[in-house]
C-alpha cells in the first residue's frame, strides 16, 4: 500500500491527466471498480470546482448571466494545471483566461477586481500607517520615513462599467479615476481613489522614503511626474484609507 502523500498525488494525476496514471493497487478491489469510484470522485470534485468559481466571482456571474459564466468555468476548470489547485486558488487566472478568450474589458475587469478584493481579505496583516501617527513629526524625520503599501492594499484601473457597478455601493468610485481596496484593520474597505493615488501607491511597492519618492516624482525624465501640489494630498488620502505601512529604520 502506498504512503499516504504518495496515494493522494497519484489520485491528483490519475484526476487531472486520466485513468492511465491510477497505479494498480492503490485501492482494495478490482481495478473496474477504482476506476468507477474515481469517476464519482472527479464529478464531486468537478462541482466544487465550478461552485467555488461562483462564490469567488458573484459580481462577474451575475454580468454575464449563469449560463455564459457556467460555460466559462468548465472550460477554465479543465485546463492543464488548474485541476490541481485548491478551491481558495482556483480563481487565481480567471481574470486572464476571460481576457484571453475574448471577454469583455468590464467582465474582465470586475474579475479582476473580485480576486483582488479577495486577496485582501486574505492577506497577511498590518498595521496601518495613519496620518494622526506623523503628526509632531519634524520636516527631516517625515523625509526620512520609509514606507511600503500595506500587505492587504491592492488599486485597480478599471473599466468605466465596473466603476459604475461598484459604484452603486461606494460613494464616488462612478467617477473616480481607480478603485482602491484597502483592509487596515478587520473589514475589506473599497473606495475612490485619484490617478495620483494610483501612481504614489505604485511606486511604494518596495519600500521607499518619503523623501526619495518626493525626489524620484519630481526628476525631469520621470514618465509619471506628479506636481508637487498634487503629490502631498495623495499621500494623505493613502494614509487615511489605511493602505500604507510604516518600515522600522535599519541601524547598522
Amino acid at each position: 500500500m502506498l504512503m499516504l502523500e504518495a496515494a493522494q498525488t497519484a489520485m491528483m494525476q490519475a484526476l487531472e491527466f486520466g485513468p492511465g496514471e491510477l497505479p494498480d493497487g492503490l485501492f482494495a478491489g478490482t481495478r473496474a471498480r477504482a476506476l468507477t469510484g474515481m469517476k464519482v470522485h472527479a464529478n464531486t470534485i468537478s462541482h466544487a470546482r465550478l461552485v467555488a468559481l461562483e462564490d469567488t466571482f458573484p459580481r462577474t456571474r451575475a454580468l454575464l448571466g449563469h449560463e455564459r459564466f457556467n460555460e466559462h468555468s468548465r472550460r477554465f476548470a479543465a485546463l492543464p494545471g488548474v485541476t490541481a489547485r485548491t478551491l481558495a486558488h482556483i480563481g487565481t487566472s480567471f481574470p486572464g483566461f476571460l481576457r484571453e478568450i475574448g471577454e469583455t474589458c468590464a467582465a474582465v475587469d470586475l474579475a479582476e477586481f473580485e480576486w483582488l478584493w479577495l486577496e485582501a481579505y486574505h492577506a497577511a496583516e498590518g498595521q496601518a500607517l495613519r496620518l494622526a501617527a506623523l503628526a509632531g513629526i519634524d520636516e527631516n524625520a517625515l523625509l526620512d520615513l520609509t514606507i511600503a503599501q500595506h500587505p492587504a492594499a491592492r488599486i485597480i484601473q478599471a473599466d468605466r462599467a465596473v466603476h459604475r457597478l461598484i459604484g452603486e455601493e461606494v460613494p464616488g468610485l462612478a467617477d473616480a479615476d481607480a478603485i482602491l481596496i484597502a483592509r487596515p484593520e478587520a473589514e475589506v474597505l473599497v473606495s475612490a481613489a485619484t490617478s495620483v493615488m494610483a501612481k504614489v501607491f505604485t511606486a511604494l511597492e518596495f519600500p521607499e522614503s518619503i523623501g526619495n519618492l518626493f525626489a524620484s516624482s519630481c526628476e525631469p525624465d520621470c514618465k509619471d511626474q506628479v506636481p508637487p501640489d498634487d503629490y502631498m494630498p495623495a499621500l494623505i488620502a493613502l494614509l487615511e484609507a489605511g493602505a500604507l505601512i510604516q518600515l522600522e529604520q535599519q541601524v547598522g
